[in-house]
């Protein structure tokens, strides 16, 4: 059974959506179709249609600098993005030149910094990496990864996490308090003992607890700062894929979700946007400083 708080949102079915991210400034959600190098957005009221802008190249990971501007993590490099005029300004390119890599996972951290990882098309294990923009500068922070996602971040705690989908296993690593920098070795957060699983995307609320999209178990589940299961939505989709908190006072939970060509998700359940109604401690996203 699935909870009664669950709602689709949005109801095109996408290859693989990504990336939600709700604006505070214009009340409205973002999100991508990463197979289909497609940007999305749709506001909250119900006779709000979905808008779509085809993308030259593949976007994977959005945070919002404005209310005019979006920074957008694609296969070739950050860019700032007019949402008005769907116009785009290079910021920095990043693996420009392989074109058997592609951007993944990204969110702003609460410094004002943004954090984007990068993977092997195929997922080769070994090559995925994890970067941070912060000040004008690029800094790699983790290698020897294959599907890096995951990506959030607990200021009062001084807390980055990330994961390995191809591990089933999520990350913490040390941040500097004033700055935002990682200053430690990662460690072992919580380990899926069903390995078939894939942790995905994720955001945290303002008691730190950790909301997963679990990929191929249909749920997000919430993990305490201290790795305790605290709760387990269902999802009618297999394959839920990230989430972010949006809505008045950030008391919805968006979960976007893909799908593939297997019999098991043929139907109009999977690659579709959910919303979880009624969800307390909900955090928006913090803004990104150029």
């Amino acid at each position: 059974m699935f909870a009664s708080n669950v709602s689709v949102f949005e109801n095109t079915q996408h290859q693989l959506a990504e990336s939600p991210l709700w604006h505070p400034l214009l009340n409205t959600l973002f999100w991508v179709d990463i197979n289909k190098k497609l940007l999305l957005s749709k506001a909250m009221q119900e006779t709000c249609e979905v808008n779509i802008v085809a993308m030259e190249d593949t976007v994977s990971a959005l945070a919002w600098i404005d209310e005019y501007y979006l920074l957008l993590s694609t296969s070739t490099g950050l860019y700032k993005y007019h949402i008005e005029s769907n116009s785009r300004e290079l910021i920095i390119n990043i693996e420009q030149d392989h074109l058997d890599r592609r951007s993944n996972d990204g969110r702003a951290d609460p410094w004002g910094g943004f954090w984007l990882s990068t993977m092997n098309i195929n997922a080769n294990n070994g090559e995925g990496k994890i970067y941070r923009y912060y000040k004008q500068q690029l800094l790699e922070v983790i290698t020897d990864l294959s599907i890096p996602n995951g990506l959030c971040f607990d200021k009062p705690r001084s807390r980055g996490y990330y994961c390995d989908s191809l591990t089933s296993c999520i990350y913490v690593i040390s941040l500097n308090e004033l700055t935002g920098e990682p200053c430690g070795e990662p460690r072992v957060f919580y380990q899926f003992a069903n390995t078939d699983v894939d942790p995905d995307g994720c955001v945290l609320d303002k008691s730190g607890n950790l909301w997963l999209a679990v990929w191929n178990m249909g749920c997000v589940i919430c993990l305490s700062p201290n790795a305790h299961v605290v709760t387990t939505i269902k999802l009618p989709a297999i394959k839920p894929t990230c989430t972010a908190f949006g809505g008045k006072n950030a008391e919805t939970l968006f979960v976007t979700s893909a799908i593939d060509d297997s019999e098991a998700t043929k139907s109009n359940h999977q690659g579709v946007i959910y919303q979880v109604s009624g969800v307390k401690n909900g955090l928006f996203e913090p803004q990104v400083i150029l």
